[in-house]
């Protein structure tokens, strides 16, 4: 047929070649068309000859193959020059962005940058600052992930939460350097095949509303609702706070026993200061020695972690055994 001079027929390749019946390929670029159903009907051949007239082979993106070289992993063969280059992005990276030198090791950052190099094998070199999605995008984004995840959690949720077997652990905690209040929800559960789960639920920025008991309630009864959990049904773990333990008077609350034991130890700790003037002494002693260290002699820079002085903030009630351990 003189239409199908820019087109071959469809075959397969086993001993022999065997054409496959209605089916014609375009000889540049072989996009297959179907020229007839399974039944003989006919589809004709106006969108084959209009692809003839209009493809332009090899040269066309959206049809071209890509190379071994471009799909396969290889090992970087990076010239000295290149490697410098690279060593010296990344420190513009971390100086310029405020990034810690931790960042560069992150594994969502290394997966970002693998992103951006199987692009460039794909589709040859281009201005990263013209693909990435800037501020706004990437913020609507994050929006629309949290919320998918949300949906899956709700989810998982619902049988558990039949079956009775989630628990919550809800703490308030303040940013010592803004001063920023927020109160956590976090979740833990078992499914039906006997394995556990763990997952926070929900980070609330309090704002200038006041930690008291009704503010603290609304909040949790918020929280707990999006996720379709009863509020009375569900055991809830918290510290020994007035107002965390007035907000959850009408719920199951479990006192946290991490916070038992620091009362204990701490109560422990104090008494025995009183009647044992050698233990008085002794933590004066480490305390006096974390203040010489921290002074502008060079040894503190030197020790492999950083000492804190406050004692219950840092490490509880066995801060002064923990401080001189770390000499």
């Amino acid at each position: 047929m003189p239409q199908f001079r820019e087109a071959h027929t469809v075959s397969t390749k086993t001993d022999n070649q065997h054409a496959v019946m209605n089916f014609y390929a375009c000889n540049k670029c072989y996009e297959v068309y179907q020229v007839k159903d399974a039944s003989g009907r006919e589809f004709g051949t106006k969108n084959l000859l209009e692809h003839i007239q209009r493809c332009v082979g090899e040269a066309s993106p959206t049809v071209s193959q890509l190379q071994l070289s471009q799909c396969l992993t290889q090992k970087p063969q990076l010239s000295k020059t290149d490697k410098s280059l690279l060593k010296q992005k990344e420190v513009e990276d971390c100086v310029e962005g405020y990034h810690s030198f931790k960042s560069v090791e992150h594994s969502a950052f290394m997966s970002l940058l693998q992103i951006c190099v199987d692009f460039g094998a794909k589709y040859g070199k281009f201005d990263t600052s013209k693909a990435l999605y800037m501020t706004k995008t990437v913020s609507r984004e994050t929006v629309a992930l949290a919320s998918n995840v949300k949906t899956r959690l709700i989810a998982c949720l619902r049988d558990a939460a039949e079956d009775g077997a989630v628990s919550l652990c809800i703490d308030m905690y303040t940013n010592d350097f803004r001063k920023q209040s927020y109160l956590d929800v976090h979740a833990t559960w078992v499914e039906r095949d006997f394995s556990r789960h763990h997952s926070a639920l929900s980070v609330r920025h309090f704002g200038s509303a006041t930690h008291t008991a009704d503010n603290i309630s609304t909040v949790v009864s918020a929280i707990l609702a999006e996720y379709g959990l009863p509020e009375h049904d569900t055991p809830t773990t918290t510290d020994h706070g007035a107002n965390i333990v007035t907000a959850m008077r009408d719920n199951m609350r479990l006192d946290c026993l991490c916070h038992r034991w620091h009362t204990v130890l701490e109560t422990a700790w104090r008494d025995n200061k009183c009647s044992e003037p050698d233990a008085a002494a002794y933590e004066m002693a480490i305390s006096e020695l974390c203040c010489f260290v921290k002074q502008s002699t060079g040894v503190h820079e030197q020790l492999p972690k950083s000492l804190k002085h406050g004692g219950d903030e840092a490490m509880g009630v066995n801060a002064p055994l923990c401080r001189i351990r770390q000499f």
